[in-house]
């Protein structure tokens, strides 16, 4: 199952990344979660301008990887999309190293 995100409106399914984003149970749930959530325009800024590499678990999503601030705080942030769904299959930001990305340090 899935839910489609745009721009804090659920619903229907997202063919493509422009009008939204579809997520999986689990990506969905961490979108519910205030200290988790990371809003749609930068997951798909993410994808659309992020370093793009092959799933590290060897899934056939690819996994981004690019900067983002909050608080105004940077973080290293890190999503596993795959296009053939318009699907977010995980996403976390963090100061640690990911990817190619360094730490990032307080």
């Amino acid at each position: 199952m899935c839910i489609a995100y745009q721009s804090g409106r659920k619903g229907g399914t997202y063919t493509n990344l422009d009008d939204g984003l579809n997520f999986s149970n689990k990506a969905l749930e961490h979108m519910g979660e205030s200290g988790r959530q990371v809003p749609v325009q930068t997951l798909q800024d993410a994808i659309r301008y992020g370093e793009a590499m092959p799933d590290p678990s060897g899934s056939s999503a690819t996994m981004y990887y690019t900067t983002m601030y909050k608080n105004g705080k940077m973080y290293n942030l890190e999503v596993l999309y795959d296009e053939v769904t318009n699907m977010v299959y995980h996403f976390e930001y963090a100061r640690k190293a990911m990817g190619n990305l360094p730490a990032i340090p307080k």
